[in-house]
């Protein structure tokens, strides 16, 4: 199974997690055009699309992508962006979507949002969890870990001195996560049988991407990979 990442930031986040006869799209925030090509154009092999929030750079092509492929997202989604096919999901209900067995679970952000525990025999348990400032859960049996790492307290000030209001900043601390909280959140975990963390939705102007690898990787001591558009992955059951 391979994960592709199409967006990672506030202009658009997207993944798709791939094999030749499967799909799972997590976020509709880049054109279907994008997904369609990196789908190799078949959208067929899709089983659904899930939806964190209703923040346009995670939902705004939902509309979209529902008549196009089976979506998946909390009420606040639907009826923000005034979906008609979509199928409602709760934290901590299951739902089989394909081959991909999903339990939402609940995110701490500014909104009703929601993370994902999704699990495949081609790749066993993945968490996806972004624009939450802290998780309240603790997972075992994770193989791969796709986690907002938002930005640092220091690059944060920086902004602040160079411009960004205040109002600004207390937003993103009340709504995003900072790289500490990251760090706690992924020891939190059990991360005996994880074989890639993947840093997702990093701040343009607030982080150092190159400093949260070093932090992350040191703390963990797991293979990171930091989200971009055009980065791809292969994901296993085993790392070897």
């Amino acid at each position: 199974m391979k994960l592709t990442v199409l967006g990672s930031s506030s202009a658009g986040n997207c993944y798709i997690l791939q094999s030749d006869t499967e799909a799972l799209v997590l976020e509709a925030g880049v054109s279907l055009t994008k997904v369609k090509q990196a789908l190799g154009f078949n959208v067929n092999k899709v089983s659904g699309c899930l939806i964190t929030h209703e923040h346009g750079d995670h939902s705004a092509k939902a509309k979209e992508f529902e008549q196009c492929f089976p979506v998946y997202a909390n009420k606040s989604v639907i009826e923000a962006k005034g979906l008609k096919r979509t199928k409602e999901i709760v934290a901590e209900k299951g739902i089989l979507v394909g081959n991909f067995k999903v339990l939402p679970f609940h995110a701490a952000h500014d909104v009703p949002c929601l993370g994902f525990l999704i699990q495949h025999s081609d790749f066993g348990n993945l968490m996806f969890l972004t624009d939450s400032f802290l998780c309240e859960y603790s997972f075992s049996n994770l193989n791969h870990i796709l986690i907002e790492c938002n930005y640092s307290d220091a690059c944060l000030d920086e902004s602040v001195r160079n411009g960004l209001h205040w109002k600004v900043k207390e937003r993103v601390m009340t709504s995003h996560m900072e790289l500490q909280t990251t760090k706690t959140v992924l020891l939190n975990q059990n991360l005996s049988e994880v074989h890639n963390i993947v840093l997702i939705h990093l701040s343009g102007q607030n982080s150092d991407p190159q400093e949260f690898f070093e932090v992350i990787a040191k703390a963990t001591g797991k293979p990171i990979t930091i989200a971009k558009p055009g980065v791809e992955l292969e994901l296993h059951n085993n790392p070897y």
